[in-house]
């Protein structure tokens, strides 16, 4: 599969669950908390546009650039992405004002953070079929030796293009 079908089949799949539960990856004495986060937008370059919200704090005491970690899940739903990138605080009034106008609408008293996405790992939660004792062994036996194909793993491959 190539990039452009990888981030087409991600951005498919973080528009249909919307939400997300980000962590921020920073050793800095001030970060942003760990917050649910909506999803804006998904653009071609395979970066992730969201808000959060404002923190109490005055926005540039923080880092403008750190890695965090998006846990995409919905209850019902038979799959979840976890994605880890680099996220940039965008309040550059120059590139908000390039910001669609749709998305502006839903930034009163949010904060936008733009999210490169690096590696992304999907996974589907199918119900598994009843097996008896001996399948269960013969599956964990082999899981130990040849992994699990449960997942779909995204990498990119060139990260200095990061915008």
């Amino acid at each position: 599969m190539n990039t452009h079908n990888q981030i087409d089949f991600l951005a498919q799949k973080i528009n249909h669950l919307q939400t997300a539960l980000l962590h921020i990856h920073s050793n800095s004495i001030l970060k942003l908390p760990t917050s649910i986060v909506e999803t804006l937008h998904v653009d071609e370059l395979g970066c992730v546009w969201v808000a959060i919200s404002k923190p109490t704090q005055y926005v540039h005491e923080f880092d403008r650039s750190f890695h965090v970690g998006l846990n995409y899940y919905k209850k019902g739903t038979p799959f979840y992405l976890n994605t880890y990138g680099i996220a940039r605080v965008v309040i550059d009034p120059e590139e908000m004002n390039q910001v669609p106008i749709d998305m502006q609408s839903k930034l009163s008293n949010r904060l936008l953070l733009c999210v490169r996405i690096l590696e992304a790992n999907y996974y589907e939660n199918q119900p598994r079929e009843e097996m008896s004792v001996f399948q269960k062994c013969k599956q964990t036996i082999s899981e130990l030796f040849a992994g699990s194909n449960e997942f779909y793993h995204f990498k990119a491959e060139d990260v200095t293009n990061f915008a």
